[in-house]
């Protein structure tokens, strides 16, 4: 198995990444996730790999942390969930949001997901419940204490509106203890504030 590819981006697009190592370009199908949090063409960088065989053809998946990786095994590990799918979930939610999801039976929030319908995002639901834990060894640990003020939802409703996820997580575990106890709207409004100041 190869465990991950190492070298210069020799080119790059949302969908897919070539990482040129020792004169070999390798060309690596990856999520939306990986692709923003890509170094520019001609930069080093270090990608987790997965290389995926099917009766027709073989292709080698890429992914910037650890946990994608772990995800989108966990995902392609359900029947019927393949790795269009598994690309499409990482792409639509930040592990967090879909861990969260998960725990909680939201399968609203799952199903946004394009190519995921209601009867999948509960199969995944009922599946994945008990196996999706042990992700948070390798995700921020303010990213899973953001539930204890309610900013699950200012999350989910900041993506929803457009904002990267990594804007809104920075903002949202700086905010003071006394901005916390604010409704769920208002600490919207701040975060969306803050992140206008940063621009």
């Amino acid at each position: 198995m190869i465990h991950h590819v190492r070298g210069l981006i020799f080119e790059k697009n949302p969908m897919n990444v070539v990482i040129e190592t020792s004169g070999i370009g390798f060309d690596l199908r990856i999520p939306l996730s990986s692709f923003e949090a890509l170094p520019a063409v001609g930069e080093n960088c270090l990608l987790y790999t997965h290389l995926y065989n099917s009766q027709d053809e073989s292709k080698l998946f890429g992914f910037v942390t650890k946990a994608e990786r772990e995800l989108f095994l966990l995902l392609i590990s359900v029947s019927g969930i393949g790795p269009r799918i598994a690309l499409s979930v990482l792409s639509t939610l930040t592990i967090e949001t879909f861990v969260k999801a998960l725990l909680r039976g939201e399968e609203a929030i799952i199903s946004r997901v394009p190519g995921l319908g209601k009867k999948t995002a509960q199969r995944l639901i009922v599946e994945l419940r008990d196996k999706v834990p042990q992700l948070s060894d390798n995700t921020t640990a303010e990213a899973f204490t953001l539930s204890d003020h309610n900013l699950f939802e200012v999350e989910t409703a900041l993506v929803s509106l457009g904002f990267a996820s990594k804007d809104i997580r920075r903002e949202l575990s700086t905010l003071s203890e006394e901005a916390l106890k604010l409704s769920t709207e208002q600490i919207i409004k701040e975060t969306i504030r803050r992140i206008y100041q940063k621009k």
